[in-house]
C-alpha cells in the first residue's frame, strides 16, 4: 500500500504527460519550430513538404520539386547558406490550390493567348474581352428569340392537342399534323440546347479573360475600371500565392501561375516570407508586394533584409 501511495502519483503524471504529447504532438512540433526560429533564425534549414496537390494543375510532383529547388537557390546561392530542405515530415506545407484564378489562365492558353505581365498583354486581352462580349450579346439575343418562338409554338401545339382530346381524339390527318409539329418542337429543343451550350462556353471564356485582365490591372497599377464577369460580379481575387502562419501551422498556398518561370518566382517570394521577410514597395525586388512581377532574382535589398533576419554578416 505504501508503495502505491509513493509511486502511483508520479506514474499517473508521466502517463498524463505521455497522453498530452501524443494527442498534441502536431501542435507541440509547430510550437517548437516557431520557438527555434526565434531563438536561432536560419540556424537550421526550414523543412517543407507537399500538402494539397490539385490534379487540375498541368504539373506533376517532380516538376514542383524542381521549381522549389530553383526557388531555394534564389536565396541560398547568394547567401551561401542552406535555408530550406524538402522532407516528408516538413512543417512548412506547400499547397497547390486550384480555383478560378488558374482555371482562367488555362482557358486563355487554350484560346491561343500569350499571357505576360505587361501593358501589351493587357491591351490584347481588353480587345479580346470586347470582342467576346459583342459575340455573346448577339448569341444571347438569338437564343432569347429562339426560345420565345419555341414557347409560342409549344403553346399552340398543346392547345391543339387539348382540343383534339376534348373531341375524343384527333382525326388521321390532324394526328399526322400534330406529330409533325411535335417533331418540329423536339428539333427546336435540340437547337436551343446546343446554342445554350455554346453560350455557356462563351461565358466561361469571357469570365476567364475578365479574371486575368483584372489581375493585370492590379499588377500593372493601371488607373482603369476592373472588368465584370458575365454574372455581373467583378472578379476581386487577385492573390496568386500566400504564406500563412497560424494555429494550424505554416503553409504556402499557390493559386495561379502562367508558366514554370513564374512558379519559381512565386515560390521564391513566398519562401522569403517563410524566412520572415516582409513586402517592399520596390517593383524590382523579389519581395515586391505584387507577387508576379516576373522577378526571379533577389536584389541587393532583398539579400540585405535576408542577412539581417538570418543574422548573416
Amino acid at each position: 500500500m505504501n508503495f502505491l501511495k509513493k509511486f502511483l502519483p508520479p506514474l499517473l503524471l508521466l502517463w498524463l504527460l505521455f497522453c498530452l504529447v501524443y494527442f498534441f504532438q502536431n501542435e507541440l512540433t509547430i510550437a517548437w519550430h516557431r520557438l527555434d526560429k526565434k531563438i536561432s533564425p536560419c540556424g537550421e534549414p526550414i523543412l517543407y513538404s507537399l500538402g494539397a496537390f490539385d490534379a487540375h494543375f498541368d504539373l506533376d510532383q517532380s516538376e514542383l520539386q524542381s521549381a522549389l529547388s530553383e526557388a531555394e537557390n534564389v536565396w541560398e546561392i547568394p547567401l551561401q547558406k542552406n535555408l530550406f530542405d524538402w522532407a516528408d515530415s516538413g512543417v512548412l506545407k506547400i499547397n497547390l490550390v486550384y480555383d478560378a484564378r488558374q482555371d482562367s489562365t488555362l482557358k486563355l492558353q487554350k484560346l491561343g493567348l500569350q499571357i505576360n505581365n505587361d501593358n501589351a498583354t493587357y491591351d490584347a486581352l481588353k480587345v479580346k474581352y470586347d470582342s467576346l462580349i459583342q459575340k455573346y450579346a448577339v448569341a444571347k439575343k438569338q437564343l432569347n428569340e429562339q426560345t420565345a418562338y419555341y414557347n409560342q409554338q409549344k403553346n399552340i401545339y398543346e392547345q391543339a392537342v387539348k382540343e383534339a382530346n376534348k373531341r375524343g381524339g384527333a382525326a388521321p390527318e390532324e394526328y399526322t399534323r400534330l406529330e409533325a409539329d411535335r417533331a418540329s418542337l423536339n428539333t427546336l429543343v435540340t437547337a436551343i440546347q446546343s446554342a445554350q451550350s455554346q453560350i455557356n462556353e462563351q461565358v466561361e471564356n469571357i469570365n476567364a479573360v475578365a479574371n486575368v485582365v483584372n489581375r493585370l490591372v492590379k499588377e500593372l497599377n493601371l488607373n482603369v475600371n476592373t472588368y465584370n464577369t458575365v454574372d455581373g460580379e467583378s472578379s476581386g481575387e487577385f492573390q496568386t500565392g500566400e504564406y500563412v502562419s497560424d494555429s494550424a501551422g505554416e503553409r504556402i498556398n499557390i493559386y495561379q501561375f502562367d508558366n514554370q518561370d513564374e512558379l519559381v518566382s512565386l515560390l521564391a517570394h513566398e519562401l522569403g516570407h517563410a524566412l520572415g521577410l516582409e513586402h517592399v514597395d520596390n517593383p524590382d525586388a523579389l519581395m515586391y508586394r505584387l507577387e508576379q512581377n516576373g522577378n526571379s532574382t533577389a536584389t541587393d535589398a532583398d539579400l540585405s533584409a535576408a542577412r539581417s533576419i538570418c543574422r548573416i554578416k
